[in-house]
C-alpha cells in the first residue's frame, strides 16, 4: 500500500537529513547540526514516522482480523496522517539541505515534487478527515 512506501520516503529522507546535517558546516568546525532549529526537525522526525507506522501496523492488524469493512474510518486515517508526516519530513530535510534540496542533485527534490500528490491520492485529506468526523460524531449521537 501506499503508507509503507511512504513511510520508506520518510526514512530515507531522515538519513538525508542527517548526512547533510552532520557534513554541512556553518562555520569552521561547526556542523549544522549544532543548530537547535535542526536538532529539533531530527527529534521530531522519527517521532512522527514511528507514530505512523505504528497507527498503520495497527491498522493492517484490524484488517486481517475484522476485515476491510471494520476499518474503513482507520484506513482513512492513515492515509491523512501518514501523507502529512512525510510531507512534513521531506519538507525538513528539504531545509537542511537549503538550495541544494529543491535541485535534482539530491532525491529530496524528487521526493517533494512527485510525493505532494500523496494528500490526494484516493481522494484529499479533507475528504478522509470529514469522514472520521462524521463517523465520530454519529457514534457519539448513539450513545446519547
Amino acid at each position: 500500500h501506499h503508507c509503507m512506501r511512504w513511510l520508506g520516503i520518510c526514512r530515507r529522507a531522515l538519513a538525508e537529513m542527517l548526512s547533510r546535517a552532520a557534513a554541512r558546516e556553518i562555520k569552521p568546525g561547526t556542523p549544522l547540526a549544532a543548530m537547535g532549529t535542526v536538532q529539533a526537525w531530527i527529534a521530531d522526525s522519527p517521532a512522527e514516522i514511528e507514530a505512523a507506522r505504528t497507527l498503520v501496523l495497527k491498522v493492517a492488524w484490524n484488517i486481517q482480523k475484522h476485515g476491510f469493512r471494520a476499518a474503513r474510518e482507520e484506513i482513512s486515517m492513515i492515509k491523512y496522517f501518514t501523507a502529512n508526516v512525510m510531507q512534513r519530513v521531506v519538507d525538513r530535510a528539504v531545509q537542511t539541505h537549503g538550495a541544494l534540496g529543491v535541485t535534482d542533485d539530491t532525491i529530496l527534490a524528487f521526493f517533494y515534487r512527485e510525493e505532494r500528490a500523496a494528500r490526494i491520492y484516493d481522494g484529499p485529506d479533507e475528504v478522509h478527515k470529514l469522514s472520521v468526523a462524521r463517523r465520530l460524531l454519529k457514534q457519539r449521537a448513539a450513545r446519547g
